[in-house]
């Protein structure tokens, strides 16, 4: 756990000058939030976790993601939130919120000092958003005992324990069907014009992502009853988590390619005909066991998501890979 002591005179705060430096001559700063980059220095040297390595363009892209990360911390009447864009966009929510990418913002800003910005950022989401939680997939519960984990402090938990438990309830009411499987459209799932969901009406589909999420929720949410004492709810949870792993395993592996996919929800039950970058989502939640790690062998190969600026969201071989420049701003279905 994080305890407050004065790193002032640690070695590596020089390195934090020197990036923000760096970072700031080369930014043209249009939006402003909590923290501007005239107090980028003294925000990271307060709250993150010091970095040297040999490799110094590792290094300088970690504190470029703190640099970068510390631009979207906004104050709000609600308290502090994480926003996605910085200009305001017309798909948001309230302040400028979407949940799309909060798992992510909880899985790296948990290392802060200052265990306030994520915590009013939880609340917001079950308090002060107006329903934005439940807009887009998001593993909230799993990314909340994460953070936890490394603050050590229950009583987040204790506080938001039967709103993530109504969290959980909400995704299996409304988007799981008789097939066991969780589906979700698309874009809903942080996955515009997937390659995987083009046969299907309205691009929707039973997804690694959602289904992974659901995973990852439960055993978070059976962890956070044992830690409260919920007898009921910790074998409950397990025996959600175990019951997911289960099917993800057996009807979103295919064991032709090798790969978890995508089943387009337009009847058939068949895999898409392609592997899509989402397929690696399970193994962010160590869902798989070790018979599936062969997936792995598809982000070398340049057929598959190898590229030279990073893994493309389709693979190359497949039909449905394109890289186009018009239409929707957002394509899983090509390099971006």
């Amino acid at each position: 756990a994080c305890k407050s002591t004065d790193l002032s005179s640690l070695p590596g705060k020089g390195k934090v000058d020197e990036y923000v430096t760096l970072f700031n001559q080369a930014d043209k700063e249009l939006y402003k939030q909590a923290f501007p980059n005239e107090h980028a220095a003294q925000f990271l040297k307060e709250n993150i976790p010091l970095f040297e390595c040999p490799d110094k363009e590792l290094e300088k892209t970690y504190y470029f993601r703190w640099w970068t990360y510390r631009k979207h911390l906004k104050e709000t009447p609600a308290g502090y939130i994480v926003s996605e864009f910085l200009p305001t966009v017309g798909w948001s929510g309230k302040y400028n919120s979407i949940n799309c990418a909060t798992q992510h913002h909880f899985r790296e800003g948990r290392w802060l000092r200052n265990p306030k910005y994520l915590e009013d950022y939880a609340r917001f989401w079950f308090f002060s958003s107006d329903g934005g939680m439940r807009r887009y997939s998001c593993a909230i519960a799993d990314a909340l005992w994460n953070f936890y984990l490394v603050h050590g402090d229950k009583q987040l938990i204790v506080d938001l324990y039967d709103e993530l438990k109504k969290n959980y309830t909400f995704w299996e009411t409304e988007f799981r069907d008789s097939t066991g499987l969780y589906w979700r459209m698309d874009g809903w799932d942080g996955g515009e014009e997937s390659a995987g969901c083009i046969t299907s009406p309205n691009f929707t589909g039973y997804r690694p992502m959602l289904n992974s999420y659901q995973y990852a929720d439960a055993l978070a949410l059976s962890k956070m009853a044992r830690l409260l004492g919920k007898k009921d709810d910790i074998a409950y949870y397990e025996q959600k988590a175990q019951e997911l792993k289960t099917i993800v395993d057996t009807k979103l592996w295919d064991p032709k390619d090798q790969f978890y996919k995508t089943i387009p929800r337009n009847g058939k039950m068949e895999f898409a005909p392609c592997r899509e970058e989402l397929g690696y989502v399970p193994f962010a939640y160590n869902l798989p066991d070790k018979d599936k790690l062969v997936a792995w062998e598809q982000l070398f190969d340049e057929q598959g998501f190898k590229a030279p600026y990073g893994p493309t969201t389709c693979e190359q071989r497949a039909e449905g890979f394109k890289i186009s420049y018009e239409g929707h701003d957002c394509k899983w279905n090509n390099s971006s």
